[in-house]
């Protein structure tokens, strides 16, 4: 009898195991983009002017200066994003006011994909952009969700190259 139980308790084991990773499968495959989801957030990013102010937040910040001057001590490279985050909204410039306010307006699925379009269009309008100069484009984008207390509260890019 006691094999039995044993028996019955590690087939259910099995079956409760192998239920999980199917689960599991379906939710990584549910997470990765269709092209309906990327049209979407195509459409999102037209939508939003294609984020002008975000590419102005971009540009600036990345070359230091700009209408971020006057919140540079808030925002520096080395802080945690925790101390980044301006719960008054008042104080931000008005750049980045708009920004958030573009940005609040896609969806969070969409945020980070029309924050890489913002980017690469920053990149198209400044022309001639370093390797380092683009790394930190990304850096200074992946920071604007949580400067504006959206989910996600940071993009996870990775290391971009220029075209």
């Amino acid at each position: 009898m006691a094999k039995l139980t044993l028996l019955l308790a590690t087939l259910a084991l099995l079956v409760l195991l192998a239920n999980a990773s199917i689960y599991r499968t379906t939710v990584e495959l549910d997470e990765e983009p269709d092209d309906n989801q990327q049209q979407r957030c195509r459409h999102q990013f037209q939508t939003q002017q294609r984020l002008r102010a975000c590419q102005r937040v971009i540009r600036r910040w990345s070359q230091g200066g700009g209408p971020m001057e006057d919140v540079e001590d808030e925002i520096d490279e080395t802080d945690e994003i925790e101390e980044v985050v301006e719960p008054d909204q008042a104080r931000r410039p008005p750049t980045l006011q708009r920004c958030c306010r573009q940005l609040r307006n896609v969806s969070p699925f969409c945020r980070c994909p029309s924050l890489r379009q913002a980017v690469q269009s920053a990149q198209q309008q400044q022309g001639q952009v370093g390797p380092q100069q683009v790394g930190h484009m990304y850096r200074v984008a992946s920071r604007i969700p949580a400067i504006c207390n959206l989910q996600p509260m940071r993009c996870p890019f990775r290391q971009q190259q220029s075209s």
